[in-house]
């Protein structure tokens, strides 16, 4: 017969290899984790970055200001075409026209 999951041995395998496969490669990879993080940490944060690109960015403004006023902006249409097959459609149920509910 078979062996069911609660059985001893199942159980004694399952730890060996928890310990001796799984074990080491979940400690190597919270190492990388934990050396990655620490670089992270060393580099600047994104707040300090944007601080920096605020100031530049306020200086060079004032040009950016002058060039948008002479060329407005071309409003761009969302909303696409419709196909044909849906116009198509719509004409012929225009072209039949209502009809009545009362025949004799």
């Amino acid at each position: 017969m078979a062996r069911s999951l609660r059985s001893h041995t199942k159980k004694r395998t399952r730890a060996l290899k928890r310990e001796q496969i799984f074990k080491p490669v979940e400690d190597a990879r919270l190492a990388r984790l934990a050396q990655a993080q620490a670089d992270a940490a060393k580099k600047p944060s994104v707040g300090d970055f944007m601080e920096e690109e605020k100031e530049v960015a306020a200086s060079s403004t004032a040009d950016a200001d002058a060039m948008t006023e002479e060329e407005p902006k071309k409003k761009i249409s969302t909303s696409g075409p419709r196909s044909n097959r849906h116009a198509r459609k719509l004409k012929e149920k225009k072209k039949k026209g209502k009809k009545s509910a009362i025949k004799f």
